[in-house]
């Protein structure tokens, strides 16, 4: 049931919205700004949002989010990158695919900027005290909640969507995977590099992104609490639909890739920068992406610049590591330091004018 069920309360929070003729956007920034009083005569639907984000469930422990937050600084910007080329091959599933086209937003020249504002997202949920309430990340959160309502209204409506064969856009299915990828999957994966999370902050990771989750209006009764249990809602996931080899799914792998070549305005120095970090790019997705996805999408060879990555990066990521574990000061201070790494990076490519959670529907 997954497949066909998306986000009932805000889905019928909107459609109420617009029988009154009221701005969501404007009504969502009144409500995260300064809560359900700032809305005259809320609807009942829109109370019950409120309800829903404003009061925490019993099951939140607000010292393990912070842990959890802590461990998801700790990646950086490699958390990012991770998080941007492990969904590749989710992109071979129609249900994702026609979904993200539809946007307008994650092929050719929009993909990067796109791919920014969802990293500015995962930071500022990941930050100390980021999702309390009215906090930056929970507000974030809230906005891309209604975004995703947006998009699947905007796709539904277009008669281009064959819910029958690919279940209702943006489900309960991918509201469950996204953040299993963002939590689970990400420290999983990333012990490839050399990052050695104990199984604690791997399930402090998961409770973060559980409530974010949450908040985004997932159904989180059935959120894995184990990295088994990850690994087995991904998997039932996985089998759910077959992927393709469609044009769709081929541009958009290739647009993300493509998103990191040096851009041709840029300076001498800035475009070796940029060279290098493409290069690093397309090594990730041997360790990331299957090769069954490399070649469909046909993606540049990975295995020379992949081989390359790894030898550079695993061996001061470990010693990092080790530190972090034995030494609480350095680890302050390698929580700092990355704090700082990945607000520097996204402010030396994102203005404030473009942080606009908004569609932009092509169709």
């Amino acid at each position: 049931m997954s497949m066909w069920m998306g986000d009932p309360l805000c889905d019928a929070a909107l459609l109420k919205m617009a029988d009154r003729g009221e701005n969501p956007h404007a009504v969502i920034e009144a409500i995260i700004s300064r809560g359900i009083s700032a809305v005259p005569n809320p609807s009942e639907e829109l109370r019950q949002i409120w309800q829903q984000i404003s009061i925490p469930p019993d099951w939140v422990d607000w010292e393990r989010i912070e842990r959890g937050a802590r461990l998801y600084r700790r990646y950086g910007v490699q958390g990012f990158t991770f998080q941007g080329i492990g969904t590749l091959d989710t992109y071979r599933f129609d249900s994702i695919a026609k979904t993200l086209m539809s946007t307008g937003q994650y092929t050719d020249d929009t993909a990067f900027n796109r791919f920014l504002l969802t990293c500015n997202f995962w930071m500022e949920v990941s930050e100390p005290g980021g999702m309390r309430l009215f906090a930056p990340g929970w507000q974030v959160a809230v906005r891309v909640r209604l975004l995703h309502t947006l998009i699947r209204r905007a796709v539904i409506a277009s008669g281009k969507w064959d819910v029958e064969k690919l279940g209702m856009p943006i489900n309960q299915a991918g509201l469950h995977g996204a953040p299993i990828v963002s939590s689970i999957m990400l420290s999983q994966y990333l012990k490839i590099l050399g990052y050695r999370p104990t199984d604690q902050e791997i399930s402090d990771v998961t409770h973060l992104w559980r409530y974010i989750a949450y908040i985004m209006g997932c159904t989180t009764e059935f959120f894995p609490d184990s990295v088994e249990e990850g690994i087995q809602v991904l998997f039932d996931a996985f089998n759910a639909e077959y992927q393709t080899e469609s044009q769709e799914s081929i541009r958009l792998c290739q647009s993300f890739i493509a998103a990191f070549k040096p851009r041709p305005d840029s300076g001498r120095r800035q475009r070796l920068k940029d060279w290098w970090h493409y290069k690093s790019i397309v090594g990730q997705s041997l360790l990331f992406v299957t090769p069954d996805t490399i070649r469909v999408a046909r993606l540049p060879k990975p295995l020379f610049w992949g081989v390359l990555f790894l030898l550079l990066h695993f061996p001061r990521n470990l010693l990092q590591e080790t530190l972090r574990h034995k030494l609480p000061w350095y680890a302050d201070r390698l929580d700092e330091k990355k704090r700082n790494e990945r607000r520097s990076w996204l402010n030396k490519f994102l203005k404030a004018a473009d942080l606009e959670y908004r569609p932009k529907p092509k169709y």
